[in-house]
């Protein structure tokens, strides 16, 4: 076939004008959105998808995965537009080794660029010991209190992790009791600790947490203390209160120390000196707080009540002359 005239007439002049405006139209349409890379950080899809008969020992971290394409689609591109797995049937031994990695696009107008192949990790064998459970007191009860009998249930738990990691593996509950002064109730969180005391996270606990009961009981003590009778009422008219003993004049009380530490004396039952004169006995109950014995806990008080002495007659004046 003949092509017209008008399209072969300068034919090698139009063709390169076609390449030049192509050109031109591709630097324009690049200089607005040029192409250009980026990191994406990418979470591994399936981490703990490995074989039954082994742990990680430490979690896999984020891979770094360079990606291309025009500014904006980078500009707005997210994580997931990027699938990583790791190929887990390359686990065949505990250790620390090299396994594959499967690294896939999500998006066709992204490239990945020379994307990683294999990711390092710390595999070991997969185990589960039974070991009791250790209740920590991390502050004790006030001062006058002390423990008594201490249980937890469950009192074991089972702990399943790497076989490394569970050598002295420890059970603990940790349990604050600088305010309780009665006996202590509650359900608590139980946490796994390795031989050398710290903490660990990458272990599975099959009871999260146990019922732990704590007794506490006052420390009880004596202590030595006045007797201080305790008198209602006034004496006769013409007559005062001279005196008061108790006999004996102290009792030893028996309690918890940190009640027995506030008191340095006693009471007694109420004696009336309405009515009293002379020297006058009663026999009364000594009144501790509550949770306190008295020994003896009956005292003899002595009352004295004397008369105010008269006073002598004023004489009479002389009458004057």
């Amino acid at each position: 076939m003949k092509l017209p005239g008008f399209i072969r007439r300068n034919w090698r002049l139009k063709v390169v004008s076609v390449l030049i405006a192509l050109v031109t139209w591709v630097g324009v349409v690049y200089a607005g959105n040029p192409p250009t890379t980026r990191v994406l950080s990418v979470p591994i899809e399936n981490p703990q998808s490995l074989p039954p008969a082994f742990v990680l020992v430490n979690r896999l971290s984020a891979v770094q995965v360079r990606v291309g394409g025009d500014q904006d689609t980078l500009a707005s591109l997210r994580p997931t537009a990027v699938t990583v797995t790791v190929d887990w049937a390359a686990a065949t031994h505990a250790g620390t080794y090299a396994i594959p990695l499967i690294v896939t696009r999500n998006d066709s107008r992204i490239e990945l660029i020379d994307p990683p192949k294999t990711v390092v990790v710390d595999l070991d064998t997969l185990v589960s010991v039974s070991v009791p459970v250790t209740i920590v007191v991390t502050n004790p009860p006030p001062v006058g209190y002390r423990l008594l009998q201490q249980q937890a249930t469950p009192s074991t738990v089972a702990i399943d992790g790497p076989q490394r990691e569970l050598a002295g593996v420890q059970a603990r509950v940790s349990v604050d009791l600088s305010n309780q002064r009665a006996n202590f109730q509650a359900d608590l969180r139980v946490f796994a600790y390795n031989s050398k005391g710290v903490r660990l996270n990458n272990v599975g606990i099959d009871h999260t947490d146990v019922s732990v009961s704590i007794a506490i009981a006052a420390d009880v003590t004596s202590r030595t203390v006045a007797v201080v009778p305790h008198t209602m009422g006034n004496t006769s008219l013409g007559h005062y209160l001279a005196g008061i003993f108790s006999n004996p004049p102290t009792v030893v009380l028996t309690g918890p120390q940190d009640l027995l530490n506030t008191l340095s004396s006693v009471t007694t039952s109420t004696i009336f000196l309405n009515g009293i004169t002379g020297v006058y006995e009663e026999v009364v109950t000594i009144l501790p707080p509550a949770g306190v014995t008295a020994s003896p806990s009956k005292v003899t008080v002595t009352i004295e009540v004397a008369t105010l002495p008269t006073p002598p007659p004023t004489p009479t004046p002389s009458p004057s002359a």
